[in-house]
């Protein structure tokens, strides 16, 4: 039996090649200037969170870090649709996280938004812009009305 067959190992590697990767998109994000990345290039911690997670956690991370870098790789493109997509729902972001720390607040009855800017973000690049305008306008209608 070899090192590499046993479970332990089998898990450092898993985890190698997890923080390996998380690093190398990080890096990348940070050079295109992604807006509302939140990773990092600590390698350990990667690794350690890694370790932490059953395997179909660190699939679940690798998928979603892979579609918030592809949004960010469609905005970096060049084309001034996608760089008014990308401050667009930056802004639609913040603005969400704005009105649900006011909500929260306010102890708004039946509040059920997040305060998680990077979803935000990643749902309304995945929207056109009329059904983010929509879903803003309709945000802010419920918070005037808590």
């Amino acid at each position: 039996m070899t090192l590499a067959s046993t479970p332990a190992a089998a898990q450092r590697d898993r985890c190698a090649d997890y923080a390996n990767g998380m690093v190398a998109q990080d890096q990348r994000a940070r050079q295109m200037r992604c807006p509302g990345w939140t990773s990092h290039s600590n390698y350990g911690g990667h690794y350690g969170w890694c370790q932490a997670q059953t395997p179909q956690r660190v699939q679940q991370a690798i998928s979603n870090w892979q579609t918030r870098f592809q949004a960010c790789q469609f905005a970096a493109g060049g084309s001034p649709a996608a760089r008014g997509d990308a401050s667009r729902c930056v802004a639609y972001g913040d603005e969400m996280v704005r009105m649900d720390r006011m909500a929260r607040q306010q102890a708004c009855r039946g509040w059920n938004s997040h305060s998680n800017r990077n979803h935000h973000i990643q749902w309304c690049q995945q929207q056109t812009p009329e059904r983010v305008n929509g879903a803003l306008s309709a945000w802010r209608q419920r918070l005037r009305a808590c």
